[in-house]
């Protein structure tokens, strides 16, 4: 019902965008794995089935849990393994200027996926909104105290190393354990979680942009969390239409294969930050709504976010705004003007 209820609500907007999830349109291929590890072809698929989190057909099932994972962000965790496979990752600040990714997967199967770092209550809720499976490295006792009141679907990395959950000698703890897809899904059924029919609710997707007559030229994109080594850079990429990921000045690739973190969509929005402990830690409020960009296509186009039902979703003077189908990276600043954008040098 809560599935239904989110998708007649962006109903209106897909209409508005006139969109056609039958394909990726001027998107380039994206190709991924459905969940039997077929490998599809975004443009070339002509399955009637949609993967709710990235608008891509598939000839697959898609009636399968989301599973969340908490990666760390730090130098010491870089580069990170999977990332480029998640199909939305929340970057949001976690103790000081260093940012956390909760990174949602549905559509792939990274066969390695790391470094699991701790919940905090805020990733926590953002999870809960795709009603996805949680898994972290244990927690702050206040999101670890969430889960175990309200019953979240939750794995603990920490109760599973060694089986489920492996220490990479090449780093050193706490920047060293991983997992994979197969793993994750087996830890799922050994705590009595089921993966089956509990398919995400649908982000809403267009072939077309939702820039408008005031969008702005964004080639580079600078995301400032006041730190050298952390601030983040998306730069356009025209050939492949999407934005490639740089953090402290290094472009983000995946340890195993090399393939650049590169997103179709990325979504900043502004919320209160709080600091709430001396350990550094926060609260950020995600239930109120702000200012925020959305950037596709080399443009960025004012916006706000609200959250709906637990979902965080761009709105422009209260109607829904379209993602591109294929990956969405949503950043979280302390404010607006955090963000910065410019055509190209």
């Amino acid at each position: 019902m809560r599935v239904k209820m989110l998708g007649c609500l962006l109903m209106t907007a897909l209409l508005i965008a006139g969109c056609n999830t039958s394909n990726t349109g001027d998107s380039s291929p994206d190709t991924t794995h459905n969940v039997d590890g077929n490998i599809v072809n975004a443009e070339e698929s002509n399955g009637t089935n949609m993967f709710p989190l990235t608008g891509i057909n598939t000839s697959g099932n898609v009636d399968h849990r989301a599973i969340g994972i908490m990666i760390e962000n730090s130098k010491s965790a870089r580069p990170q393994s999977g990332l480029y496979q998640a199909d939305v990752v929340y970057e949001v600040l976690s103790e000081g200027q260093i940012t956390r990714l909760l990174s949602l997967f549905h559509s792939q199967q990274p066969e390695r996926i790391g470094p699991v770092r701790s919940a905090r209550n805020y990733y926590v809720h953002l999870n809960n909104g795709y009603d996805a499976i949680y898994a972290s490295a244990g927690g702050s006792p206040g999101a670890l105290e969430l889960i175990a009141q309200q019953g979240y679907p939750h794995i603990n990395a920490l109760k599973y190393e060694g089986s489920f959950f492996t220490r990479w000698s090449e780093r050193s703890a706490p920047h060293n354990m991983y997992t994979s897809y197969s793993q994750l899904v087996d830890a799922s059924s050994h705590v009595g979680l089921s993966m089956s029919d509990r398919e995400p609710p649908e982000l809403p997707f267009s072939d077309e942009t939702s820039h408008d007559e005031a969008s702005e030229e964004a080639i580079e994109v600078l995301i400032d969390y006041n730190s050298t080594s952390n601030n983040v850079l998306f730069e356009y990429d025209e050939e492949i239409k999407r934005y490639i990921r740089s953090v402290g000045g290094q472009r983000v690739d995946d340890l195993e294969t090399g393939e650049p973190v590169a997103p179709k969509n990325v979504f900043v929005m502004a919320a209160s930050h709080q600091v709430v402990d001396d350990q550094g830690r926060r609260n950020i409020n995600i239930e109120s709504g702000g200012a925020a960009y959305l950037i596709q296509n080399g443009q960025a186009t004012e916006a706000e976010w609200k959250n709906v039902e637990g979902v965080i979703l761009p709105f422009k003077d209260g109607e829904p705004l379209s993602f591109l189908p294929g990956q969405t990276w949503i950043n979280i600043v302390e404010d607006i003007g955090d963000v910065s954008y410019h055509s190209a040098p």
